[in-house]
């Protein structure tokens, strides 16, 4: 596994990443965002525990102004597989956010603590 600092400046992390790395921001010694692009009735269904903003891709470009004010931040961006995170990351980046993490293979590869 890498160190927080290697991880948050991936392009993409997996779901042990992405444990260490919620673990790490619990202890405060990494400072992430945690968005969830899935629907709203997917993120009701089942969610990682620790997510902090839900930004549906179907919506998306009507919800970004939620996290403007993160464009210099790291944010993670998860879906259910990982491909509309990735279309997310995509999207972020042309719109001036600098570190956006896709999580391979979503939530469905996580397995940490879900609600």
């Amino acid at each position: 596994m890498c160190n927080t600092e290697e991880l948050l400046a991936k392009n993409e992390i997996n779901g042990v990443d992405l444990e260490h790395l919620l673990s790490e921001r619990k202890n405060q010694r990494a400072e992430f965002f945690l968005v969830d692009v899935r629907e709203e009735y997917e993120y009701n269904q089942k969610r990682i525990v620790g997510g902090d903003y839900l930004i549906p891709l179907s919506n998306f470009f009507n919800k970004v102004q939620d996290i403007e004010t993160l464009k210099s931040k790291h944010i993670i961006i998860t879906c259910k597989l990982g491909g509309r995170s990735s279309q997310a990351q995509t999207q972020l980046r042309s719109l001036g956010f600098e570190k956006v993490i896709n999580l391979s293979g979503g939530i469905s590869n996580y397995k940490g603590e879900i609600i």
